[in-house]
């Protein structure tokens, strides 16, 4: 297994999915700090955290993540190489794990990228290190978050692992996109939609406390059980092309 997820990782490593993940963590952070910057405004830490995580797991997120799982699981097919790999004397189990993993490994990497830029940046757009206090808050937010994005990913992996190929992915993330986007102040109609979850659980941290959490993990967790039972039967029983 630990051969497996490193072997998935030097893939990855030199495909452009590493320079997504750089970017992804901090662009929206780069933006807020140049926006702040121009117009000389004031705006509290938790303020500032909130505005960029809101983007972040809203918009950007859903997009970079699911391009991760669809090139993760169908790159051997667009390559031609999978009956190549399905040819080594390990499980698909073991494969399917690894790349799972993988992207476990992606997505917590581009949330550490994020975490430690915001800080950062506060710092050398007001140069003073922020309340203690409220990076704690914004930490737990952005756990809180990433938990979510755990529990949801086995969905593009499953729509990706019955396409075989990166375009209906890519589909549903530009579906998450829009729909998140579009919805983005209605958080009673945003609970509705999962892949705002992620979002929703961070906001909830920040003390929107109308936010249904109990709904929301109960959902995410029923909806992981489904589509990593899927994605795994899916991908085990799959011809090799």
């Amino acid at each position: 297994m630990p051969n497996i997820i490193y072997c998935e990782l030097l893939k990855l490593k030199r495909s452009y999915t590493s320079s997504l993940i750089l970017i992804g963590g901090t662009a929206m952070t780069i933006l807020m700090f140049l926006a702040r910057f121009i117009t000389e405004s004031e705006m509290i830490y938790e303020k500032y955290a909130y505005n960029i995580d809101q983007i972040n797991f809203l918009m950007i997120y859903p997009i970079l993540f699911t391009l991760a799982a669809a090139y993760v699981f169908s790159r051997e097919f667009s390559d031609k190489t999978a009956s190549t790999l399905y040819t080594y004397p390990v499980s698909r189990f073991k494969i399917f794990m690894g790349k799972l993993i993988s992207i476990y490994v992606l997505i917590f990497i581009t949330y550490i990228v994020e975490s430690l830029s915001i800080p950062v940046s506060y710092y050398f757009l007001h140069g003073a290190i922020p309340e203690y206090s409220l990076m704690i808050t914004t930490v737990k937010a952005q756990a809180c978050s990433l938990l979510f994005q755990f529990l949801l990913i086995p969905i593009p992996v499953l729509i990706v692992n019955m396409s075989k190929n990166m375009t209906i992915p890519s589909l549903y993330g530009i579906l998450s996109f829009v729909l998140n986007t579009l919805l983005m102040d209605k958080t009673e109609h945003l609970e509705y939609i999962p892949t705002a979850y992620p979002y929703l659980s961070a906001a909830y941290i920040y003390n929107l406390r109308d936010i249904r959490l109990s709904c929301i993990i109960i959902g995410t967790v029923s909806i992981f059980i489904l589509f990593i039972s899927a994605s795994l039967y899916s991908f085990c029983s799959q011809d090799i092309v």
